[in-house]
């Protein structure tokens, strides 16, 4: 193999772990609310890391499963302009987000609440195919205004 061929692939390899890796970005926090006793707003499994979730601007991704502390909130916007609220002492799994602007035969949410409260408005994906969008309760009560 020569040199130029090695670094091609290398350069073609980078590129495309590049990729995957923003491409997993769903949406990001806009608001945070610290638990004030703990210090902290929320834990974050993604892949087989934990991360700390702190501040405002923190960029979620597809299948992280995000827990909030007993006094803590917080609140994503994601691409397609959904917003979620999650409260205190909640679990939210981003188990599936997939949204394309020119491609919205494809787009689909599916969020899992696994324990706790949250409020939602739709965005996109809710409005043009409102089938492709779903969120999973153990057990639910829906409130709806206007």
């Amino acid at each position: 193999m020569t040199t130029g061929s090695f670094s091609l692939k290398i350069i073609f390899l980078s590129l495309f772990l590049l990729f995957n890796i923003f491409a997993k970005e769903v949406g990001k926090v806009e608001k945070v609310i610290v638990d004030e006793e703990e210090k902290l707003v929320a834990l974050v499994q993604r892949d087989n890391e934990v991360l700390n979730l702190k501040d405002v601007g923190f960029v979620v991704h597809q299948n992280d499963i995000i827990k909030t502390y007993k006094k803590s909130k917080l609140k994503i916007r994601f691409l397609d302009d959904t917003i979620i609220y999650i409260g205190p002492k909640t679990t939210l799994e981003i188990a599936k987000y997939y949204y394309d602007k020119e491609n919205k035969e494809n787009n689909a949410t599916n969020l899992k609440i696994l324990n706790g409260s949250f409020r939602l408005k739709t965005g996109k994906i809710g409005e043009l195919a409102p089938e492709q969008f779903k969120i999973d309760t153990k057990f639910s009560v829906i409130g709806i205004r206007g």
